[in-house]
This record gives structure tokens, C-alpha cells and sequence, in this order.
């Protein structure tokens, strides 16, 4: 494909696949709110138009012209009307292929999460469309550890602090393998429609986490369990925290709730990428967990 439009380019996982699709020299159209925090994707290449989810008329004339989209809906602040407003130009448009990722996984009925009880309606709205579709559902993303009370607590205490307990485990994945997974999905030969589980290559607890920084730092790390409450703390002004102190408490008092069960490998097999370890996503970000 050579035109894709990429929305949430301003978000750390919309940034990602836009930077890859330039990288492979596809011709990226980014639709963000504020076109001045896309000013270093437009020196990359990338041509920046104005656009709201909210505004149907906005997403139809970012469309306009495109092969591919790429879609991710904001966690807590995104909603079914935004999905179906991309789906709906895209049809419309003729786009050749949707890819969304979800960013979770889609739950097969109604949790009580108003954040991911959303994705099942979009998920419909894709169904009945025309338009040919691949749904990533990534697991927990290793950027999680870039929040700022984590980096310093890392890098002044030694301590990495995360809100699992200790015997809960998961497949983590990086925002560079989700977009290398996305890239992949626009390359993907036919027009079949596709939902795929998607992680990194390593299933992992806290503290094996903290043995992945130690052998990327250089340095002895320690995990602590962080408590929900504290973790909620760490997010910025105007964000609830009773979402977020709910969900994490409930995984401590279920740590299987963390648990993943990817087919990493049936998934490679059908977006071929080189998957990044956890030791080498620290490495990539040495720098901001050391002391200066």
C-alpha cells in the first residue's frame, strides 16, 4: 500500500507506526487535534492534516484518497461513535485495509469496564463493513515502565516498582514490535480479515523484569510489588484513578488476571517481524533509568 493514514500519531503508539511506515517509504498522512505536536513527523515526511474522531466530516476528508488506516480508539477517553466514524470513511473511501489495534484484548461480552466494553461494538461495526480488516490485540506493553515515578525509582532507588504481585506473569511487548506487526498487516497479501494476539518473545514476572534492567543497566535492580493506589498517583492531573485502582486491585487479588497465552510464534508466522527482548528494549532506553 502507499498511502496510509495513520491516526493517533501523537499518541506513543500511533507515533510508532507512523515513524515505521516512513522507514519503509510509504507515503504517511497523519490526522492529529494539534498540528504543531506532529511538526517532527512532517520533517520525517509525513504529510499533517487537522482532524477530530469526534467530527465525521474531519475523518471523510482525512480518508480521502488513502489505501490503509491505521486506528487506535484512546483507552479511557475514546468511545464506539470514534470507531465507527473511521469505519464508516473508510468504506466509503474505498480503503483497501483497517488496521486497529486495540491495545487490549477484546472481551467476548460485558465486563463493566466502560474502557473495553467499546471495543466489541467496533469490532462489529468492522464485521458488517466492506472493508477488509486486521485487529491486533497486544498484551502489556513495556513502555508501561516509562512512566516517570518508575523511571526515577529505577534510577535514583535501584527499585523497579510495577503493580503485580510477585507470582503474576505476563507477555510483554513493545510499542516497536506492535508497530513492526502493523506495518506487516498493511503488507499482508488478499483481503482477508484477520484477528491476531501479538506480544514480545517473553513471558515474565516482576522480578525477572528487574533481571533484564540489572543485565541492560549493569547494575543489581529489585522488583516491589507497587500498590494500586500509589500506581494511580503516578497518572496526571484530570485522570480518574478509580478505574485504574479497581483493575489493579482486582489483579492482586487474581494475579492470573495478568496471565497471556499468545502463540507468539503462529503469530510471527503470519506477520513476520524480528521481536525485540525486554533486555533490549531497557537497552534502548539505558540512558533515562541511569544516573547522570
Amino acid at each position: 500500500m502507499n498511502n496510509i493514514l495513520v491516526i493517533g500519531a501523537t499518541g506513543p503508539q500511533g507515533r510508532a507506526v507512523a515513524q515505521k511506515l516512513i522507514d519503509k517509504g510509504v507515503k504517511v498522512r497523519v490526522m492529529v487535534r494539534e498540528p504543531a505536536r506532529a511538526d517532527d513527523l512532517a520533517a520525517l515526511g509525513a504529510q499533517v492534516v487537522q482532524g477530530d474522531l469526534d467530527d465525521p466530516i474531519s475523518v471523510a476528508a482525512a480518508m480521502e484518497g488513502q489505501d490503509g488506516v491505521f486506528l487506535t480508539v484512546a483507552f479511557f477517553n475514546g468511545s464506539h461513535a470514534q470507531g465507527r466514524n473511521v469505519i464508516e470513511a473508510a468504506a466509503k473511501e474505498g480503503v483497501r485495509r483497517i488496521v486497529w489495534n486495540v491495545a487490549g484484548r477484546i472481551q467476548e461480552q460485558d465486563i463493566g469496564n466502560p474502557a473495553m466494553d467499546k471495543w466489541r461494538p467496533i469490532l462489529a461495526d468492522m464485521k458488517a463493513s466492506d472493508v477488509p480488516f486486521t485487529i491486533l490485540q497486544p498484551t502489556v506493553y513495556m513502555e508501561n515502565f516509562l512512566n516517570p515515578a518508575i523511571v526515577q525509582e529505577v534510577r535514583d532507588h535501584d527499585v523497579l516498582a510495577y503493580p503485580m504481585p510477585n507470582d503474576a506473569h505476563t507477555q510483554w511487548i513493545s510499542h516497536q514490535d506492535a508497530a513492526d506487526y502493523t506495518a506487516a498487516a498493511f503488507q499482508h497479501p488478499g483481503g482477508d480479515s484477520m484477528v491476531i494476539d501479538v506480544s514480545g518473545p517473553e513471558d515474565l514476572t516482576g522480578g525477572q523484569i528487574a533481571e533484564r534492567f540489572s543485565h541492560a543497566l549493569g547494575r543489581s535492580i529489585t522488583f516491589r510489588p507497587m500498590p494500586p493506589e500509589e500506581f494511580a498517583e503516578t497518572f496526571p492531573d484530570g485522570m480518574d484513578p478509580e478505574p485504574i485502582v479497581r483493575h489493579y486491585t482486582n489483579v492482586f487479588a487474581n494475579p492470573g488476571m495478568m496471565t497471556s497465552n499468545v502463540d507468539h510464534q503462529a503469530a510471527l508466522e503470519i506477520l513476520p517481524i524480528e521481536p525485540l527482548s525486554f533486555e533490549g528494549w531497557v537497552r534502548m532506553y539505558r540512558d533515562a533509568f541511569t544516573r547522570s
